[in-house]
């Protein structure tokens, strides 16, 4: 087995932290996630070559290059310690920055204020060229696997080359673009400003931006480009406070950026099928996040309820949140508990329509679809299904708890689990019509159903309802806020 003392070597390097979010001039500023592997390939998303200004974020070095395509890879990666175990996580104050350590930013939300805080990450003095290694060395020295971690690697060398050339950077690095660039085969261009970093054993490049522009690269490909502006101006400040709330989680911190780039966080393209009503939204929009008593709020949103919202406890199992309780999206649902089987399957068979609304809305207004018995079955590891139970539904009448018995019995716990078993369909929000070797289904609604409902809130900004009202509807008891960070 390779091993790599890391000793004073590692520390010598790590000298710098390794900042992802900042906050400058009252402004947040982070990385979002476009593209990692142990080679990136970069684009001109035109005819002409790409002309990138590159800086080592720790040397005085800069370089413009130029080319149409350009490739980033490791060079001598055999030699390079990329896995670690991470021994403890201390809090360290800015008089320390200038110290030997391997230095992080964590986002903290302390006295109704956003701040960065700034921790040592302390490893032991042993490293690996892979994960497999480490997981190996831990079962044999008894080191918990959960200390594994990709080691922030400063100073890695790394190639580019342009096919005519080859430059040689040490990382981190700062690249600034003018014009569009496609990354990692993504059919969309990426302009501005970027960071590339080694985490692991993996190249990581992220785009460097303000929140604000953020945003305006989300909310088009959340509720689309052409929502009534009252629309965009409600996703702009849900999508706001949910990056908030994701950042807080800091659950991409060991991976080298804030957020990905995709549903795990939320769904960023760039300027992509962006347009003047959206920067109007953001601009208009700008900086207001929701809070509840002092706290920023979890504004989770999905695609349609289907008539209903539902709690987030009964969806995620989590402490129950007085503005994420559930809410009627559609007023003729009021009088129907779609909790109970007959009030669910008489919501179901009752039959949506909007006539302003888009295919995709309506696409989840009523929705029918069919999976064969086997393939369920092998869906859940079963050689046979012979009964399916619902046990119990959510407020939006999502199943939230279903048995499904044949061989063995299989119980599932959330609707997530339930759409995954029955094919990927839009919502657990269903009752089984047919069951024989084809099982039918009658359903509405998409996504997970707590917090805002996108469909809804089209419904509403085409009547002429403003986007603090519609805020309230789908977050009773939040405040829009505007005064949350600490600088």
């Amino acid at each position: 087995m390779r091993k790599y003392l890391l000793l004073w070597l590692l520390s010598a390097l790590l000298v710098i932290p390794l900042n992802a979010a900042e906050i400058k001039d009252n402004t947040l500023y982070l990385e979002v996630l476009l593209a990692e592997g142990k080679s990136l390939n970069l684009k001109s998303r035109d005819s002409s070559a790409a002309v990138l200004t590159i800086t080592e974020i720790n040397s005085p070095i800069v370089r413009q290059i130029e080319g149409k395509q350009l490739c980033i890879s490791f060079m001598n990666r055999d030699k390079l310690p990329f896995w670690g175990f991470l021994n403890c996580i201390e809090p360290i104050g800015l008089h320390a920055m200038d110290e030997e350590n391997v230095i992080r930013q964590t986002i903290v939300w302390e006295d109704g204020k956003l701040r960065l805080k700034n921790e040592r990450m302390v490893f032991e003095p042993i490293s690996f060229g892979n994960k497999d290694e480490a997981l190996l060395y831990a079962s044999e020295t008894g080191i918990p696997t959960q200390q594994i971690r990709a080691i922030p690697m400063i100073n890695a060398t790394v190639k580019i080359s342009t096919g005519a050339n080859d430059y040689y950077f040490e990382t981190p690095l700062h690249i600034k673009s003018e014009q569009d660039i496609q990354v990692g085969g993504m059919n969309l261009g990426f302009s501005g400003e970027f960071i590339l970093k080694a985490m692991g054993e993996n190249l990581v490049l992220t785009q460097y931006l303000s929140l604000e522009d953020y945003v305006g690269g989300v909310i088009q490909n959340e509720i689309g480009s052409n929502a009534p502006m009252e629309a965009l101006k409600t996703q702009a400040v849900a999508a706001r406070t949910h990056a908030i709330k994701l950042l807080l989680y800091n659950r991409h911190t060991p991976d080298g950026y804030d957020l990905c780039n995709g549903t795990h966080c939320q769904v960023y393209k760039g300027q992509h099928l962006s347009n003047a009503n959206i920067r109007t939204a953001v601009s208009e929009t700008a900086g207001e996040v929701l809070t509840m008593d002092g706290v920023i709020a979890d504004a989770t949103y999905h695609s349609s309820c289907g008539g209903k919202t539902d709690s987030s406890s009964n969806i995620w199992k989590g402490k129950p949140l007085a503005h994420l309780m559930g809410v009627t999206c559609i007023s003729d649902a009021e009088s129907l508990d779609l909790s109970t089987e007959s009030g669910a399957k008489a919501w179901l068979n009752t039959k949506l329509s909007d006539p302003d609304a888009s295919s995709w809305e309506r696409a989840s207004l009523n929705w029918s679809r069919q999976i064969s018995r086997s393939k369920l079955a092998n869906n859940l590891g079963l050689k046979s299904i012979s009964k399916i139970e619902v046990l119990k539904r959510g407020n939006s009448g999502r199943i939230i708890l279903m048995k499904i018995s044949g061989n063995k019995t299989v119980t599932l716990d959330n609707e997530y689990k339930i759409r995954q078993a029955f094919g990927n369909v839009p919502s657990s929000f269903f009752y089984i019509t047919s069951f024989g070797s084809t099982i039918s289904l009658k359903g509405k609604g998409s996504g997970h159903g707590v917090g805002m409902c996108q469909v809804g809130v089209l419904r509403l900004a085409r009547t002429g309802e403003q986007y603090p009202q519609i805020l309230e509807k789908y977050y009773p008891g939040t405040t829009i806020s505007r005064d949350w960070i600490e600088q």
